[in-house]
């Protein structure tokens, strides 16, 4: 059942999901258009033991100390330092407004001695220059202060060709993915929720006794087909039952109920899936047919009134049975203007009759 709904979820809202795909992959679009190219270069540079130290045993120190001294951290901090990047911008044309767009890091390569710079940049050319000055600077600051270990480039930073970020097809793919996941939850929740919707609205369209139609959404959807304008000729019947609503003044709940739903039941049997029947009051029914000429109506009022030849059983053991009696009005409406009339007409008729 539950799969069932979700399918019955996603069928009747597949052009929801579609357009809020769409609309994803139209906003990355338009993010992707409207934001600034940056470039992305990297330089790598390699840690080892001076080898000038003056002895074996130097060396061997120097390599013990690389495995429990954190020198990584210390000279990814050097290189990442205001004071290195300041000197590095002496030797580029750039000025400090286009400086903001530019951002550097430094990450250290887990299980090796390497250390790698990333610049992210909008002019390529700038971005390499400026990665390359930082490292020369950062190597010259580091090997002054630091003589037991040297660094030096291993690559320096290449110019970069291709745009790292905004990356078009990529976040078309991941926002179409987002718009598409977004779509079938949006339908998904609106389809579960209805269902609670539709049946709190339906215990107020509905009486309670018989599960037929009230007064009230009869009239409402007549209404309907008023303004619709294109369901005439509209027939009402109103079917009015002899001492029902004294018989439900004597009966328990159970029993009302079982005989109400069984003549709204049988009233079924001869209508067609877009008639309405509905209670009109305690003792009235009421068939309300759309495109039914009189002539027509006339056959079905005489089928209705056959329903009730038959005595309807209730009880717990469905031991007890009554007969009951109808009588009937009818009318039809072919337009707007003899609608009110003639709901109004029927009503007459049916208070006015006599068993």
């Amino acid at each position: 059942m539950f799969f069932q709904q979700l399918f019955k979820a996603i069928t009747n809202g597949w052009k929801w999901i579609i357009l809020i795909t769409l609309i994803a992959v139209v906003i990355s679009l338009g993010i992707s258009a409207t934001t600034t190219p940056i470039y992305r270069t990297q330089a790598t540079f390699i840690i080892a033991p001076n080898k000038d130290l003056p002895s074996s045993r130097d060396i061997v120190s120097a390599f013990t100390a690389l495995d429990t001294l954190d020198i990584f951290s210390t000279y990814a901090d050097i290189l990442s330092s205001d004071r290195v990047y300041d000197e590095a911008l002496k030797t580029i044309d750039i000025g400090q407004d286009e400086l903001a767009a530019y951002s550097r890091s430094t990450t250290m390569k887990p299980e090796s001695l390497i250390l790698e710079l990333t610049v992210d940049g909008p002019d390529p050319q700038i971005t390499t220059s400026l990665a390359n000055e930082i490292g020369t600077y950062g190597i010259q600051f580091i090997n002054a202060y630091f003589s037991v270990f040297e660094i030096d480039f291993l690559d320096q930073a290449v110019t970069p060709t291709q745009i790292y970020r905004p990356r078009v097809y990529r976040d078309m793919g991941m926002a179409a993915g987002i718009g598409l996941l977004s779509g079938l939850l949006l339908v998904v929740i609106k389809e579960f929720i209805e269902i609670p919707l539709n049946q709190f609205a339906k215990r107020f369209a509905q009486d309670s006794e018989s599960s037929a139609l009230t007064k009230r959404s009869i009239e409402k959807a007549m209404l309907a087909m008023k303004a619709k304008d294109d369901e005439w000729p509209i027939t009402l019947i109103l079917i009015k039952l002899k001492d029902l609503p004294e018989l439900f003044t004597i009966l328990p709940g159970f029993s009302r109920k079982k005989v109400a739903t069984e003549i709204v039941s049988r009233l079924k049997e001869h209508l067609k899936g877009n008639d309405l029947i509905g209670r009109w009051d305690a003792s009235t029914f009421c068939i309300v047919l759309p495109r039914t000429p009189q002539k027509v109506s006339a056959i079905i009022e005489k089928r209705l009134v056959e329903v009730f030849t038959a005595s309807i059983r209730y009880g717990v053991t469905d031991s007890e049975q009554i007969l009951l009696e109808p009588v009937v009005s009818a009318g039809t409406s072919t337009n707007a203007k003899e609608f009110d009339v003639f709901v109004k007409d029927v009503e007459k008729n049916i208070e006015g009759m006599k068993w």
